[in-house]
């Protein structure tokens, strides 16, 4: 099992998201768009999803790793307010073309349950491995 990673999800998290990923989409920034849409409140969008998946990689597996296969599947929203955590289980080690590889399935959930099922593959540096 890999070490627990939790990220709170704050309304000013959520602004420098859409900023940094140029997702405008109004569903990710103004709670009134949100709400008009079907949803709770604002949600965060999948580009950061996948960011705090590769923060979770390298504070897992260390910044010399290389992320070389991600596959989401997004169940349910992440919505402001809530804590993002993300839990792991390595479910497969290999060497393949004289590269080293950890395999992963990572479930990232908030107070509200599961929201999305993540399965990855890291490049571990040669040094790591010695």
């Amino acid at each position: 099992m890999l070490p627990t990673i939790s990220l709170d999800l704050t309304l000013r998290r959520a602004i420098q998201s859409v900023a940094g990923t140029r997702d405008y989409y109004p569903v990710h920034h103004d709670e009134r768009a949100a709400k008009e849409s079907g949803a709770e409140g604002i949600f965060f969008n999948t580009m950061f999803l996948q960011g705090f998946v590769g923060r979770a990689v390298c504070e897992w597996f260390g910044n010399d790793a290389f992320l070389r296969r991600l596959v989401i599947a997004m169940y349910g929203s992440n919505y402001v307010g809530r804590t993002l955590t993300a839990t792991g289980v390595v479910s497969r080690l290999r060497e393949e073309n004289e590269r080293h590889l950890v395999d992963a399935d990572v479930t990232l959930a908030t107070e509200d349950g599961l929201t999305t099922e993540v399965n990855l593959s890291v490049q571990l540096p040669p040094e790591a491995i010695s």
